[in-house]
């Protein structure tokens, strides 16, 4: 569990590095590109260090694959996201450009059911032989890079500043902080103290980037429970009888039901809640305010597994239904509806025209500290069974989201912002009949 983790953090903290070669250097489409190059090369390595008839010990070859695969992987990831915004002209396509996000994650969900159900079925069909099941995902990835490369043809031509946007950011701020200690700061915001170093338009893009990754500070908890869906989740469903209609599922197939129900929810949401309360009320939720609802929904999946923990404990081996589990990964999908999506856009929309990919990255950074939340946890053990483990998860989201919470009740627009910007408080209801809103 704990070399997933590891792997996982690779794969989610990659893309700021991808993200800075797109905006300072290649643009999305090729660095997306160049980075697909170590994903080939990663699954030619993991397929040729499964294949039966290979006896030599490959354990090197399989964690250098899996390290390939990771870069190649988390580099695009944020790119990816960006690539295909940029494409809206805004403002006239901010409907769109709001639809598209949904429709993006309905995508990425789809390919994680697809992994979930049918990676599986392979390898049993196979008898556990793990480099049909690579070899079949790597002629999956030829098709898709070929799409991919047939695309590049139709994208947008992106400018680039060819310089290190990271750099720069860091430098803003260093200077800045410089002046602020030798309380050379005669301005109303520390930041401004970098004008004339840096041009003026650019310490607004960077103060701008500051207030949207102080919101994140607290949110890598979600993704440490989101992350055990593959993990302690899927352990959880080895103790529970699997069988369904006759049909013994494999446990690592059970939790194909977490995106299963995320595909059901995200059109639901989108095409039948959202219309409806804003033609019954005139309102719609904002972005903020959703993200909110969506670490509550979190934190109560994970009072729902550490309660069917307990009764796993209290009972005989696999005579509970993993039917039980429905409700946790209904609560956990709900939040991510409720929190990833909102959280994707508002990163892209919220961010300066210099730092699309960069902040996008960064939402992405979040999920890579929440992976490693989860491996200090389990390898420190600070509970002493499993299902406490699952309250402290729990308690955490509690205490992660209510900082949230405090903190976005703070968030104003930036002076020089972004094209789209939220109002100028945490509106939980914004209304299009009138200027007025509510606000926490």
């Amino acid at each position: 569990m704990t070399v997933l983790h590891i792997f996982n953090f690779f794969s989610q903290f990659c893309p700021i590095f991808g993200a800075i070669l797109a905006d300072s250097y290649f643009g999305n489409a090729k660095t997306i590109f160049y980075f697909l190059l170590f994903y080939a090369l990663g699954f030619g390595g993991i397929t040729l260090a499964t294949l039966p008839f290979i006896t030599a010990s490959m354990d090197i070859v399989v964690f250098i694959s899996l390290f390939l695969i990771s870069v190649g992987n988390g580099n695009i990831r944020a790119c990816i996201t960006s690539l295909a915004a940029i494409q809206f002209k805004l403002p006239e396509q901010k409907i769109s450009l709001q639809k598209y996000f949904s429709h993006y994650y309905f995508v990425y969900t789809m390919g994680i059911l697809s992994s979930k159900i049918i990676t599986p079925s392979i390898r049993g069909l196979s008898g556990n032989c793990y480099g049909m099941v690579f070899g079949f995902l790597g002629i999956l990835f030829l098709g898709c890079w070929i799409t991919f490369l047939i695309g590049m043809f139709f994208y947008k031509k992106e400018e680039v500043s060819r310089q290190n946007i990271l750099v720069q950011v860091v430098g803003c701020i260093w200077y800045a902080l410089w002046k602020y200690i030798k309380k050379e700061n005669v301005h109303a915001n520390w930041m401004d103290s970098s004008i004339g170093r840096y041009s003026e338009e650019f310490v607004q893009d960077v103060r701008a980037f500051l207030r949207v990754i102080k919101l994140y500070l607290p949110l890598p908890i979600y993704w440490a429970l989101l992350a055990q869906q593959d993990s302690s989740w899927t352990f959880q469903a080895t103790k529970l009888d699997t069988t369904i209609f006759g049909w013994s599922l494999e446990p690592d197939q059970v939790k194909a039901m977490g995106p299963l129900l995320l595909l059901m929810m995200i059109p639901f949401w989108q095409n039948v809640v959202l219309p409806l309360l804003q033609r019954t009320t005139g309102c719609q939720i904002s972005p903020l305010f959703s993200v909110t609802l969506g670490g509550v929904a979190a934190a109560l999946s994970f009072i729902c597994s550490g309660i069917l923990e307990v009764q796993i404990n209290q009972s005989p081996p696999e005579t509970i239904s993993f039917a039980w589990q429905i409700p946790q990964f209904f609560l956990l999908m709900m939040g991510e509806v409720l929190l990833s999506i909102p959280g994707l856009q508002f990163s892209f929309t919220q961010a300066p025209a210099t730092m699309k990919s960069v902040l996008t990255a960064s939402w992405f950074v979040n999920n890579a500290i929440g992976n490693l939340i989860v491996v200090v946890i389990t390898e420190l053990k600070f509970t002493s069974s499993q299902s406490s483990e699952y309250f402290l998860y729990s308690f955490l989201m509690i205490c992660g989201i209510t900082c949230f919470t405090f903190m976005a009740g703070n968030y104003d627009i930036p002076v020089q912002g972004p094209p789209e910007p939220l109002p100028e408080k945490y509106i939980i209801l914004t209304t299009e009949k009138s200027d007025k809103s509510a606000s926490v």
